[in-house]
């Protein structure tokens, strides 16, 4: 208050109103009107400033208040922006889960692991991607790998973070399948022929075979590598392959490998490795 009182635009304002009421006393009406008109106006105006003056003292003595307030809010907004992160990635991984819920319902045994899609092969033709899981979640190498509908690929390489699929539209893939409504055995492995067109080929067909159009293909679980029963996709047409002269299939997946976002891994099931361990004597 005292700093308030010292002020030079304090000291004006107190000298100019002493004045006027000097004049206000010695004056006629008619003059009083005019000075006292002077005067409210001189006062309404120097009201403003030590308003604005006592604004500022204000500001000046809650500075520090307003500085901590500012640091926490900044604080919280950094606290909600993660909560935000942390929620939309929880609400992404419950997504992927419920995508294979049902597989989970009908294959108690099987060890999910949900994974999203990071980046694809584009030097690849049959479809190959790295997906945001590696043996940080378990994964291992020769792990499948589904889509939403069905058995798509294979873990070939993993590091702590990520792993890399191949898919079934790749020659490098060899699955033992099934003809569901005939019992036909062939092998699921991929062509250049087909894999532009997301199709697979069910190869090593016996000359007897009753395959025909529509017929859903599933997995074996001959080898113990995928387990019996995934479906791998639908024959849509049937060939004769004159190179090794035996019959073929082609297939194509109920799921478009080239444009897959969320895969889930099984990386353990009932019978895993069984067969394997048996032809090595385990």
């Amino acid at each position: 208050m005292k700093e308030f009182f010292q002020s030079p635009k304090i000291k004006i304002f107190l000298s100019v109103l002493l004045v006027l009421i000097m004049l206000s006393v010695f004056t006629r009406n008619v003059e009083n009107n005019i000075i006292s008109t002077s005067f409210n106006t001189l006062t309404y105006g120097m009201s403003k400033v030590t308003a604005a003056a006592s604004s500022d003292s204000s500001s000046n003595l809650s500075y520090d208040e307003l500085k901590k307030e500012n640091e926490e809010l900044k604080t919280a907004n950094r606290d909600l922006r993660s909560r935000l992160v942390d929620y939309y990635e929880v609400k992404e991984e419950n997504t992927r889960l419920w995508m294979f819920y049902e597989l989970k319902k009908e294959h108690e045994d099987y060890a999910l692991i949900p994974a999203t899609v990071l980046r694809r092969d584009t030097n690849d033709e049959f479809g190959s991607f790295t997906i945001d899981k590696g043996t940080d979640s378990a994964i291992t190498v020769g792990d499948p790998v589904m889509g939403e509908n069905g058995l798509i690929g294979w873990i070939s390489e993993a590091d702590v973070y990520t792993a890399k699929v191949v898919t079934i539209l790749s020659p490098q893939t060899s699955i033992g399948a099934i003809d569901k409504a005939t019992g036909d055995n062939g092998i699921i492995t991929g062509s250049a022929k087909y894999a532009d067109d997301n199709l697979t080929m069910l190869s090593k067909l016996t000359s007897e075979n009753k395959i025909k159009k529509g017929d859903i293909i599933t997995s074996s679980g001959a080898s113990g590598i995928y387990p019996k029963g995934m479906v791998l996709g639908e024959v849509i047409e049937i060939g004769y392959d004159t190179y090794d002269t035996s019959n073929y299939a082609v297939i194509k997946p109920y799921d478009d490998i080239s444009s897959v976002l969320n895969v889930a891994v099984i990386s353990d099931f009932e019978g895993q490795g069984e067969i394997l361990k048996k032809e090595s004597g385990d």
